[in-house]
């Protein structure tokens, strides 16, 4: 198993087409308060760790996700020019799969691009996780 975390990569160009490239990279860069790893112990990436993925074929399908340490939770994949899933909160997979077929999306994987995935932990005592937006319920207008 190599020593990468969880990530969950989300769509940039439709989700998973977007990462049916080869050659390509997925560096995943963790921040305190957590790791990443993917579903099938593939990769795990800790806290205070940049790891580098290489995307060489047509045959990656890999979906990561963040695992906050105690006393944090993950709030979302971070939003930046080259990221993956950012703004989402939830797995991020990334397939190469699609890609088979579209000259201009393979040219990606056959390239040196390298594409971010970050999580972001926040620490509960300073800011306590969300809530569960099925139980929020709000004041009807004019209460």
């Amino acid at each position: 198993m190599q020593n990468f975390g969880r990530i969950h990569l989300a769509s940039v160009l439709g989700m998973s087409v977007f990462f049916t490239l080869t050659g390509c990279k997925v560096e995943i860069r963790v921040p305190s308060g957590g790791a990443v790893v993917s579903t099938d112990g593939a990769y795990r990436c800790e806290a205070g760790q940049t790891c580098m993925i290489d995307v060489v074929d047509l045959f990656f399908d890999q979906t990561f996700v963040a695992e906050p340490a105690h006393g944090y939770y993950f709030r979302n994949w971070r939003t930046k020019d080259g990221s993956l899933c950012g703004g989402e909160a939830t797995p991020c997979r990334l397939s190469t799969a699609e890609l088979e077929g579209h000259e201009a999306l393979e040219s990606i994987l056959e390239s040196d691009e390298t594409f971010l995935l970050e999580p972001l932990f926040v620490y509960t005592v300073d800011c306590p996780p969300p809530p569960d937006p099925e139980l929020v319920v709000s004041p009807a207008v004019g209460e």
